[in-house]
């Protein structure tokens, strides 16, 4: 056993039982969130990033976003003045 394990150990025998619940919980989450870094997880959201970046610079040379962004708010908003 390591030694951080056995002050670790060594700490939860000393705490209360009421306050267990709070190292439970603790724990539970540490545990989701290393569930979370499976690599399948990570595998698909490397699909959706080559996914998203095959649309990366597929604009016209001479697209005007400003006149479209204008066009969007007059169409979505009419004429609010």
């Amino acid at each position: 056993m390591t030694e951080i394990r056995e002050k670790t150990m060594k700490m939860l025998e000393k705490l209360p039982d009421d306050k267990m619940i709070y190292v439970f919980n603790i724990l539970q989450n540490i545990e989701a969130l290393s569930a979370e870094k499976d690599t399948s997880d990570m595998e698909e959201r490397r699909n959706a990033f080559k996914t998203l970046m095959q649309y990366s610079g597929t604009l016209p040379a001479d697209f005007d976003y400003k006149a479209e962004l204008e066009a969007a708010r007059i169409e979505k908003y009419g004429s609010i003045n």
